[in-house]
């Protein structure tokens, strides 16, 4: 037996439409039988009861309908469902290539070209600057393809994604420092892949950023008159980044230091140094005034 009462209001009413139009007929059927309906309202009753009963009839097969079963998504193959995520990429619909190259690996994990899925998949976190997301997608591509013709790509976008994470030099440098590491770790392992001048550039760019926080801690503690500390970060600069725009700075800064503490043998060893390892330096022209102060107060104490 039907339970009504776990039945929706619209059902409900259709129900009732129905049992309503049924009485009405029967009282009608009654009528005729027993002489008393009028041919007035015979048609009358006989009208309404045609109405009601085609309204209801048409409410319950509507909802019937809509309670039918759903129509599921269709599966497309691996092929089709490669070249529909591709589509979603190359119309930079990001989010939704994602949504694609995920189906793709999860249905189809066997399938050839799953490289190319996983890589793009990648890519597409990467262009919608999801960096932490793409560089989980590129590390599975490398363990678990790490044969593929894709793998020196993969690699070296990890790193390029750390270096578009990486803060300016005056913050924490912890991505620029995991940038320099992987971009390192691909030229060692990818010699004849054809991004090594991208990636050769962007170490030079990780390192200059380095370079520069350590010598803006040093001026700072210059400064602030803290010259051991100051000498600490100048000299990494010297020593750590030699081939950056920043040694030559930290150099001048390095004499500097001991100009000020009084230290004029130091000192002057320092200005001679840079004058020798950066003599087209626009501070080239100071620390030759530096050394000729330093000659003169020599002169002096001679006397």
């Amino acid at each position: 037996m039907l339970n009504t009462f776990s039945l929706p209001v619209c059902l409900h009413k259709a129900l009732f439409g129905v049992a309503r139009s049924s009485r009405c007929f029967a009282l009608f059927s009654r009528k005729r039988r027993e002489g008393s309906a009028t041919p007035e309202s015979s048609v009358s009753h006989f009208s309404k009861a045609i109405k009601l009963l085609w309204c209801m009839s048409l409410l319950l097969l509507l909802f019937l309908m809509a309670c039918g079963p759903k129509q599921t998504n269709l599966i497309l193959d691996a092929e089709d469902q490669f070249a529909l995520a591709k589509r979603e990429f190359e119309k930079e619909h990001y989010n939704q290539a994602v949504i694609e190259f995920q189906k793709l690996i999860f249905n189809y994990p066997g399938a050839a070209f799953i490289d190319s899925a996983q890589y793009l998949l990648g890519m597409s976190y990467f262009n919608e600057q999801d960096y932490p997301l793409a560089v989980v997608e590129f590390n599975k591509l490398l363990s678990s393809f790490p044969t593929s013709l894709l793998s020196d790509d993969a690699a070296f976008m990890v790193a390029f994604s750390d270096f578009k994470m990486s803060a300016r030099a005056e913050l924490d440098q912890k991505h620029t420092e995991q940038a320099i590491e992987e971009l390192q770790r691909f030229l060692d392992d990818y010699p004849a892949s054809d991004r090594m001048e991208e990636a050769q550039e962007l170490l030079r760019e990780s390192r200059s950023k380095l370079a520069k926080k350590a010598y803006k801690n040093g001026r700072l503690y210059f400064k602030m008159k803290n010259y051991e500390s100051a000498l600490i970060y100048l000299k990494d600069v010297v020593n750590g980044y030699h081939d950056t725009k920043w040694a030559a700075p930290a150099q001048f800064q390095i004499a500097e230091v001991y100009f000020k503490q009084n230290k004029y043998d130091q000192a002057k060893e320092e200005y001679q140094k840079f004058l020798e390892d950066f003599p087209q330096d626009k501070l080239a022209k100071k620390a030759k005034e530096r050394l000729k102060k330093l000659n003169s107060k020599e002169t002096h104490a001679e006397k």
